[in-house]
Parts: C-alpha cells; structure tokens; sequence
C-alpha cells in the first residue's frame, strides 16, 4: 500500500502580495490557504472533496477572488468551473461541464473572468447575485483579442523559451516530453535572473500529474562567456514573490528563499503534511462578492 504524499501548487496575485495555495493529500481531498507574502502568514481555509485541476486555475491580480476547475466524479455535476474567496472553496458562481475537455479560466483583470472554454456556458443560477460589473469571457474571444503568445501563462509571467516535443513513454510515466517545454520567468526586481521550469512529462505513476522540473539561470557578468545555472531538481511548484523572493513548494511544505544572500538556506514557511480532512463551514463573507477596488482581506 503507497502512503499518501502531500503536494502543493500555488497561484502568486500579481498585483498584491497574497497567494492561493492549494494543498492535495490524499489525492482526492484539496485544502485552500490563503498566504500573506508580506508576513508569511498562512490563513486555512474550507477542504473539497475531490479533485482540484491544478493549473486550470487563476487568482485575480487583486488576490480577491480564485477560479478553480474541479472534479467531484460520484455527484451530478461532475465537473465544474467555480469562482470562490480565497481561502474557501464556496462558489459565487458556478458553471456544470460534466468532462475534462474544456475547464478553468483565469482573470484577465479584477473584475473579467475567462473560462476556458470556446464560449460561456450557462452559470448554475442564472449570473443570480453575481455583480454587474463583473464580466465573464470565453477563451475563444479572448484569442482573437491578443496574440497566441498571450496566454494563461503569459498573463502569470511566464514566456515560452521552448517547446518540447512528446517522447517515449515509459512504465513510470504515461506522457514524456523530450525534450522538454521549458518556460521562464524573470525575477521581478529587475535584477539578471530567470527562474525555468521544465516540463518533463504528465501522469507519473504515484508522483504528480504533471511532472515539473526548475532551475535559476543568472545572465553571464563581465567576463563571463556563459549564463550561471543552478539546479533547483523537481519540485511541485515554484514562483517569484514580487519581492524577487523565491518561493517554492517541496515534499508538502512551502519555502522562501533570499536570493540576495548567496549561502542563506531557504526558510521554511510552513509545514502542511499532518493536514486531516476536515468540514470548514464558510463564514458569511465568503458567500459575498468582495467589492471592486477594496484590498481584499481574508474572510474569518
């Protein structure tokens, strides 16, 4: 029998130090918690039984509101497309899919959703109590709108360095690129250095779903012929903090580490592997849509 692992993906809000963590463990049972990057405060939130697709998910750039794609398989929806306040799972609206096809969605701004989807499906209550200057688009639209390069990934920071080509499969991993698509991000203080995440492969047999691998690469100095790389290995997530704070998520547990402080280890944020299902009840904020233009705080 495998032991159940821990792991962790996270979605950083562009425009304010907060992040979404989505924590799986067993894999059929999510817990949403809501980061302070300026503190490093973790604030848990609601559990969902289910399956949450990772990265079919967005954060608002405010950090307000989260879209997130699940699958509840054994219910009448089965899957759905959802948008909820961080840290909780409750949806202000929602949208039935029924498959895996299509799901998900990411904010092109505060207040303007895109599913992805190729045209907007009917929300469960009819748009009841959604407010009126929160606008829904599909994906369809939204690429005739911009260039292909401007994407999911795109609107989170990431630029596609390369792109990989599938591979020969093997008994550990159902879907191998080689070589492999490799996106980069460059930190955001505006220094020389890129973090790469390299997609090596998807379906590994008791590992995550999609395989990622990361790395730092620091553009070459004066004398320096070749760019400076450091191997960060796999990793369930990684991303920038607005600070040029790295964070990263290994083994159930969230880090944070100081570039400038070139033998500094990395400072464990917070250690989430002991985690056990438990029914969170919302509170009353949770049901409400935030306001536009207020700093979202954590409904409690």
């Amino acid at each position: 029998m495998t032991e159940a692992s821990t792991r962790i993906f996270a979605l950083v809000a562009r425009a304010a130090r907060t992040a979404v963590v989505l924590r799986r463990g067993p894999s059929k049972q999510v817990r949403m918690l809501l980061w302070d990057l300026a503190t490093d405060e973790i604030t848990p939130g609601q559990w969902l039984s289910g399956r949450i697709y990772d990265e079919r998910c967005g954060i608002s750039p405010d950090g307000s509101l989260v879209v997130y794609f699940a699958g509840k398989f054994k219910t009448k929806l089965g899957t759905f497309t959802a948008v909820s306040r961080p840290p909780f799972f409750t949806a202000l609206a929602l949208w039935p899919e029924g498959s895996t096809w299509g799901g998900g969605g990411f904010f092109e701004s505060d207040r303007k959703l895109i599913l992805n989807y190729g045209y907007v499906l009917p929300e469960l209550n009819a748009n009841a109590g959604m407010p009126a200057d929160f606008v829904v688009g599909d994906i369809t639209d939204y690429r005739k709108r911009h260039p292909e390069e401007e994407n999911e990934l795109a609107q989170q920071g990431w630029r596609l360095k390369s792109k990989g080509k599938d591979g020969i499969a093997t008994p550990e991993m159902r879907y191998v690129y080689s070589p492999p698509w490799v996106y980069a991000k460059t930190q955001p203080t505006g220094t020389e250095v890129t973090l790469e995440r390299s997609t090596l492969g998807m379906a590994e047999v008791n590992g995550p779903f999609t395989v990622h691998a990361y790395r730092l690469v620091r553009a070459p100095r004066r004398r320096e012929t070749e760019p400076i790389a450091e191997d960060l290995g796999r990793l369930d997530w990684a991303d920038w903090d607005h600070d040029g704070s790295l964070l990263f998520a290994r083994e159930g547990c969230l880090f944070r580490r100081d570039l400038r402080a070139a033998k500094a280890p990395p400072k464990l944020v917070a250690d989430l592997r002991n985690q056990v299902f438990t029914n969170v009840l919302p509170p009353d904020e949770a049901r409400a849509w935030p306001k536009a233009g207020r700093r979202p705080r954590p409904p409690r």
